[in-house]
């Protein structure tokens, strides 16, 4: 990820275990969102652009100026409901708003994507900027998701986390996450209008959720959980937390998933537990059950 103004960006570190779990929710999740994703919400090229639309939404070209694409990636990214600046950061700190292709570099795009996506949902993306954005959108819609599931309320929400947000997405070595949020002021200064197009309304509407849980369970919690209206991402905690772990996030497509918090507590207990379920732009619900832990 290069500096402003640098050229080559540093080599990433080999991924941790946890790291590894990440990518294969990313992956389950992306699948889903490839199935539940409306064909106007998946890249910056469509839905074509009102009267009213100041952005481009089809892919300006690689010849094109900054200003342009900025627009264009803006754009893409208002039709999922995040935040226009995220992907020009990503785009500038990555490779300097730059569809960069080079012999023998395994990083190419405008988001430095590794060569091992090229296939599924993103085959082909090194000629095709339209799937490097989708590819960023999807990710980064997953990454909020699991961040809100799992108990961070305000993921997202604050322009000074914009920096950290594209970091889960692009997962830099440890030492560079920090080097993203500067981009903020020279995105911000490249989108001199909103870029949602004018026949789209963003999605404040919280999923529904439904929850099953026996009220008395023996050496561990497990609970049901589904949104039966759209795609989701549910996680689960207890409290008090000390005597039960989590349950990680877990996407779900409309059917019903099996959350499981593993006992901590050498004696029977009784906890509050409540599930967190998380729609694509965001929106959380939250459901609570009073269960028994047996030991």
């Amino acid at each position: 990820m290069p500096g402003p103004g640098d050229a080559p960006r540093p080599p990433r570190l080999p991924a941790s275990p946890g790291v590894a779990r990440s990518i294969c929710l990313l992956g389950v999740a992306v699948a889903l969102l490839g199935t539940a994703t409306s064909a106007s919400a998946q890249s910056g090229g469509t839905p074509v652009p009102g009267p009213g639309d100041p952005c481009p939404a089809g892919y300006p070209g690689d010849d094109a100026a900054r200003a342009p694409v900025a627009r264009w990636m803006a754009r893409g990214a208002a039709l999922r409901d995040v935040p226009q600046e995220l992907p020009v950061m990503a785009g500038l700190a990555e490779s300097g708003l730059r569809n960069l292709h080079k012999r023998g570099n395994p990083f190419a795009g405008y988001f430095s994507m590794h060569s091992s996506l090229n296939r599924g949902d993103y085959r082909g993306f090194k000629r095709d900027p339209e799937l490097q954005l989708r590819w960023f959108l999807d990710t980064a819609v997953i990454v909020r998701q699991r961040e809100i599931a799992e108990g961070d309320a305000d993921y997202g929400a604050d322009t000074d986390g914009f920096g950290l947000w594209i970091a889960d997405v692009e997962r830099p070595a440890p030492e560079n996450r920090d080097g993203y949020q500067p981009y903020f002021d020279d995105a911000d200064g490249l989108l001199t209008e909103s870029c949602r197009p004018s026949a789209h309304t963003p999605d404040q509407t919280p999923p529904a959720l439904r929850v099953t849980a026996a009220a008395r369970q023996r050496d561990s919690i497990t609970v049901r959980a589904r949104c039966p209206r759209e795609a989701c991402m549910v996680a689960a905690q207890a409290e008090p937390r000390r005597r039960v772990r989590a349950a990680p996030a877990v996407a779900s497509a409309g059917e019903a998933v099996t959350l499981t918090l593993p006992a901590r507590a050498r004696r029977s207990v009784r906890l509050v537990l409540t599930v967190t379920a998380v729609d694509e732009s965001g929106n959380a619900s939250r459901a609570e059950k009073r269960v028994t832990l047996l030991r």
